[in-house]
């Protein structure tokens, strides 16, 4: 069963934040379903593997949700995908996406969906779900989603009239850590990524058991548009079907318990075609993938709340996103209203709570929300640069004769809130690497705006601040300096709160990513914060593996306990 288990790795494994290459470059589309950050380097080698191949560079597009690897395939901009089964039988019907290879694992190209709940649940079967919460990985999984369908659909039944409420996970691990923890009561999973959380201790796994096993489905398959080159849909198929008798390739698939790459028939996902044929012809659902535990972000004239971290004060930060939730009211046919709460915590507490449905979030405030709430990322901003990273900065004011780290011992330091990444998260880092911990400092305290951070040390209250270079830039001209700079940091995501319907989760990813192709979105940029005024681009949890290492490996690289006591 081990074999197994790193098969879903590859299929499904996600690569952090890069973006689409023109040119003669290999595009490998990935959908995310498990963790990436344990899985990056073993998919990493595949397409690294298959780009020296074909002597030419390999890029990575990952991707949170299924159907927007399906678009980049149906627009040809990938020269192939690792797409599950269900994705596979509904892009071959719509525009003609073709079988390349599938793994063969254990002598079979074969897998399940498996029903899960908690393993102290009294639940022992399928039928007592009736009335429960229950969690799908993504609109268009095969095994998250569309065999319980069909279950229901035998039972004259759809979600919203069997289960009590659901909602959606967008990675199978995060479905079974979702029903470990009690916050929901079952879910539908993957057979190989649960078997591989077994077979690897996961406590998550330990906390579950499994109701029902469905039959046997054709494995998800690497797929390629119809648009590729004929020579080399050729070539890579070729090196997929010899990668096993090849050195490298074989010490490749060895790491990942596969024993090579077949050729399977289009005949292994007539199942799932027969169950989308039956779920088809039953009777009609309302929105299946709406789900009902969604009222609460909503007022009673259907408006939705967007959130935002309160970094400024309340004039500043209407000034700077209010054009945004204007522009998705419009370009989403629904009304949103932007929403602000005390603290950067009580912004992913609404989130999770579904009291907001929506909220751009930092890196930190992000990861909070999805360990906690499972809320994943639609889009991610781009900045007035068309960078998808800023940087934290720490300043001084230019008159106060400090101008490198190593004079801020025995010195005043004012940081940003507690939950900033910029403000507080990385100046930490950046003060410690130089040398510097908390107890060094004369005094330190948090602040919740940027701009009172920077109108302490320029009314000399404080002698060095942390705050995000737009910020810095903005108070240059009245005598604050920037003394140090950190590395790149991803641009916070627009997340979705687990309770929201996936129709508007699409509506609004859809509109945020068409923001900068437009003159009128890109008016609406122009009046946005510096670090949105280059619109969006895709997200995935990948882009924020390099946060999460840095924040978990705490206790590794750092023994003052000057850093947050937190783990993501």
């Amino acid at each position: 069963m081990q074999r197994i288990l790193f098969l879903m790795i590859l299929l499904i494994m996600a690569a952090g934040g890069r973006q689409v290459v023109a040119g003669e470059t290999l595009r490998a589309g990935v959908a995310s379903m498990i963790t990436p950050v344990s899985t990056v380097r073993y998919y990493q080698q595949v397409v690294e593997y298959l780009g020296q191949k074909l002597g030419m560079p390999a890029e990575m597009i990952h991707r949170t949700t299924y159907d927007e690897i399906d678009v980049l395939l149906e627009e040809g901009r990938l020269d192939l995908a690792f797409i599950c089964s269900s994705p596979y039988v509904l892009d071959k019907k719509k525009f003609g996406a073709e079988l390349l290879v599938a793994p063969q694992v254990n002598n079979t190209a074969y897998y399940h969906s498996y029903i899960i709940v908690h393993k102290d649940s009294s639940i022992d079967t399928f039928e007592r779900l009736r009335g429960k919460s229950f969690v799908f990985v993504d609109p268009k999984s095969n095994s998250g989603r569309l065999y319980p369908a069909f279950l229901l659909a035998k039972r004259h039944e759809t979600p919203e009239s069997f289960f009590s409420s659901f909602l959606y996970s967008y990675s199978h691990n995060k479905s079974v850590e979702i029903v470990a923890k009690n916050r929901a009561d079952g879910a539908a999973v993957d057979s190989i990524v649960y078997d591989y959380m077994a077979a690897t201790d996961s406590p998550y796994a330990a906390q579950t058991r499994i109701i029902h096993r469905s039959p046997p489905f054709g494995i998800p398959p690497v797929v390629v548009p119809p648009s590729v080159d004929p020579k080399r849909k050729r070539a890579l198929r070729e090196i997929f079907l010899k990668m096993h008798e090849d050195p490298l390739g074989r010490d490749i698939l060895a790491a990942m318990r596969i024993e090579r790459f077949i050729e399977v028939a289009d005949t292994n996902y007539d199942s799932i075609r027969a169950m989308n044929t039956f779920i088809d012809n039953s009777q009609p659902a309302s929105e299946a993938v709406e789900g009902q535990a969604t009222v609460r972000g909503r007022r009673d004239d259907g408006t939705v709340y967007f959130g935002v971290l309160p970094r400024d004060n309340p004039v500043t930060i209407y000034g700077q996103y209010q054009p945004l939730v204007d522009y998705l009211s419009l370009s989403t046919g629904q009304k949103f209203e932007l929403h602000l709460e005390k603290s950067y915590r009580d912004v992913v507490d609404s989130l999770g709570e579904g009291k907001i449905l929506f909220a751009l979030l930092g890196p930190l405030t992000y990861l909070d929300a999805y360990k906690r709430f499972d809320a994943p990322p639609l889009a991610r901003s781009r900045t007035t640069r068309g960078e998808t990273f800023f940087r934290s900065v720490i300043v001084s004011d230019i008159d106060g004769g400090i101008s490198e780290l190593s004079q801020l011992v025995d010195k005043k330091f004012a940081f940003g809130a507690l939950w900033s990444t910029s403000g507080n998260l990385i100046p930490r880092y950046m003060l410690a690497w130089s040398g510097i911990h908390l107890q060094d400092l004369n005094e330190y305290r948090n602040y919740g705006y940027n701009d009172t951070v920077a109108k302490k040390i320029l009314g000399g209250e404080f002698d060095a601040g942390a705050v995000s270079l737009s910020t810095a830039l903005r108070y240059q001209p009245h005598g604050l300096k920037i003394i140090a700079t950190s590395d790149p940091i991803p641009t916070g995501p627009v997340v979705v709160s687990p309770k929201a319907p996936y129709a508007l989760a699409h509506k609004v990813q859809a509109a945020l990513l068409a923001l900068s192709e437009n003159e009128e979105g890109r008016k609406v940029l122009a009046k946005l914060d510096p670090d949105l005024q280059g619109g969006f681009v895709a997200a995935s949890d990948a882009d924020y593996a390099g946060i999460r290492k840095m924040i978990n490996d705490v206790p590794v690289t750092c023994g003052k306990a000057c850093h947050p006591k937190i783990t993501f």
